[in-house]
């Protein structure tokens, strides 16, 4: 909009709080009674609206993890493995695969899942006589065992 004169902007100012109504209503819309209707009720309560959904976002993303964490561990458990040993050795075999992924493929992919778990409890038992963790050996004492 352009003004000629700074008169007509003066006169023009009314535009302004129409609009900024305008969008409240738009937003209370879907509301019941005088909270759709009335400026002040609309206000606060499409503030609060906007509130709750910016919570409700950061709420889903945790109960997704959550989620697929379950998924994963069920999974794991199932093929008797842990899934925070599995997430470990596929992460140094070289397998980027993220949590979504491998759920993903734990329910749609089953026959995938399991090799990713046979890798899994392969690369243990390798890792295994190396590590503190790893399976006894018959006749070798150690200091640990004393």
């Amino acid at each position: 909009m352009v003004f000629r004169s700074t008169t007509l902007l003066a006169r023009a100012r009314g535009g302004d709080r129409y609009w900024k109504k305008r969008r409240i209503f738009a937003l209370s819309a879907h509301f019941f009674g005088r909270k759709k209707n009335i400026y002040s009720f609309a206000l606060r309560y499409v503030r609060r609206a906007l509130r709750y959904s910016t919570l409700a976002r950061k709420a889903k993303k945790h109960d997704t993890r959550a989620l697929w964490d379950l998924r994963l561990n069920a999974s794991c458990e199932e093929l008797s493995t842990k899934y925070e040993g599995m997430k470990d050795v596929l992460n140094e075999a070289g397998v980027a695969l993220d949590r979504k992924t491998l759920q993903n493929l734990a329910v749609w992919e089953p026959r995938s899942f399991r090799a990713l778990a046979l890798l899994t409890k392969a690369r243990q038992e390798e890792m295994g006589l190396h590590s503190l963790e790893g399976p006894a050996t018959r006749g070798v004492i150690t200091r640990g065992m004393l």
